[in-house]
């Protein structure tokens, strides 16, 4: 008898199961300001301020009927940051992302949620087409002259009225899920993505929100010359400055004409810290 309990007491002491344990600690995610961020080392990336700012919202929470703290606005085509990428607050890079692969058969779909709602109409801007996109727009239609180029770019300039257009908004969160997930794996790819979600110079994101196939209609107070429209209706595809990005132009009429972009682009996210409480 005297053996069981002093067997009992060792394994107590070993495995510290007893009453004087401390509660398990787990993962919580914690709200950033926007001002730790350092904005100036990526130029795609922008405090949610401003005119420009304001434009984006407008457009989200009119055509989503929701708002949600945003800490970052960008814009990002290749270089997306994918939900759950970890960020250092600092040089603004990806350290660290996550591989859905190690994760258990379904339970990070258990962990993301998505809303999607198409937005199929016209909203007068109130800003430069190079404002919205935070991007200079030097656009050069192929085959086309000089003259013809430069009309295109004053065209651009010279707007006496933009409007946007948007295929659908698109936002995506990661849940309480995912904290859950992470604070009982014991993978030990989890267990190394845990370490750099846990340090303190970095961020995570933990929701975003993007637009798919986004138009322009740029109205001119002059008409545009018969070179300029007939190589609109062409519909021409045409490359964005030094980008990987490119538009189709459209002719509309003898003062307008459409600049799409096709494809999907991050406009905003939401970044946390994550810490052990």
């Amino acid at each position: 008898m005297k053996k069981s309990i002093l067997y009992t007491a060792v394994l107590c002491f070993i495995y510290s199961s007893c009453t004087t344990d401390e509660p398990l600690k787990t993962i919580s995610f914690i709200p950033l300001n926007e001002r730790k961020f350092n904005f100036s080392v990526d130029t795609s990336f922008a405090e949610p301020r401003g005119k420009v700012w304001e434009e984006r919202k407008r457009f989200h929470d009119s055509c989503m009927g929701e708002t949600f703290a945003v800490n970052a606005s960008f814009i990002k085509t290749r270089d997306t940051f994918f939900l759950g990428a970890v960020v250092n607050m600092k040089t603004m890079e990806v350290v660290k992302k996550i591989d859905p692969r190690y994760l258990v058969p379904n339970t990070f779909a258990a962990a993301l949620t998505f809303m999607t709602k198409p937005c199929y109409e016209k909203w007068e801007m109130r800003l430069t087409l190079d404002s919205f996109i935070n991007k200079k727009v030097e656009l050069n239609i192929p085959g086309a002259n000089e003259k013809v180029n430069n009309e295109l770019k004053q065209a651009l300039k010279s707007s006496v009225l933009t409007e946007m257009e948007t295929g659908s908004w698109v936002n995506a969160e990661l849940t309480d899920a995912f904290g859950k997930i992470l604070d009982t794996t014991t993978s030990p790819q989890l267990l190394d993505y845990k370490k750099y979600l846990l340090d303190t110079a970095n961020m995570v994101l933990i929701k975003s929100s993007s637009i798919t196939d986004v138009s322009f209609y740029i109205h001119t107070a002059k008409p545009l010359s018969a070179q300029l429209q007939q190589a609109l209706s062409q519909k021409p595809i045409v490359p964005l400055g030094n980008s990987n990005m490119r538009v189709q132009l459209f002719f509309i009429n003898s003062t307008g004409f459409q600049v799409k972009f096709n494809g999907i682009f991050q406009i905003m996210g939401q970044f946390m810290q994550c810490k052990l409480v």
